[in-house]
């Protein structure tokens, strides 16, 4: 897939999410700290994701993720202009976030995922479980799959397809207020 973002400073801002994503649901696993037998986790109360919070201005924005700015996704007809930060690790793969904003507050964050693959859209589906529990809802059919978790102020919904679309499409993982 041929992306117009750069590579560069991929591990400045793997460092930032890591360390500003901790309390969202969509973080970085810590492999050596798991048990298998473990519960999911209950869902708690979402205000927003990573360091932003619904409602937040752009500038609000800018002093919580100073690395974000204006960057295309994308190719041919298919671009898509966003805000936000070109390339974050979480829970195994590299996604592009992009914080909508309406009338300058914050109304939605996207995690739009780089990788096309299986691996991903599993991983992200099990790391939302874990952080917040059973989904309020899931839908599949023979091409997609979709789930959705309510967590207090935010819904949280994770689209990926499957099947043999599962090359072609990446997983998107969308954060609201309710």
């Amino acid at each position: 897939m041929n992306h117009r973002i750069s590579r560069l400073g991929v591990g400045l801002l793997a460092a930032l999410a890591f360390s500003a994503v901790a309390g969202t649901a969509l973080a970085a696993a810590h492999p050596k700290h798991e048990t298998a037998k473990k519960p999911p986790a209950k869902a708690k109360d979402l205000n927003g994701w990573g360091q932003v919070t619904w409602g937040m201005t752009h500038k609000q924005i800018l002093a919580a993720y100073p690395k974000a700015r204006e960057f295309e996704i994308g190719n041919g007809p298919h671009v898509r202009y966003l805000f936000g930060l070109e390339s974050v690790r979480l829970g195994g793969c590299v996604y592009a976030v992009d914080f909508e904003m309406k009338k300058n507050a914050l109304r939605r964050v996207t995690l739009y995922g780089l990788e096309a693959s299986k691996e991903c859209g599993d991983g992200a589906d099990a790391q939302l479980v874990k952080q917040l529990g059973a989904p309020a809802g899931r839908q599949k059919d023979a091409e997609s799959a979709s789930a959705e978790w309510k967590a207090g102020h935010t819904k949280v919904t994770l689209r990926r397809s499957i099947g043999k679309a599962v090359r072609k499409v990446a997983p998107v993982v969308e954060y609201q207020p309710k």
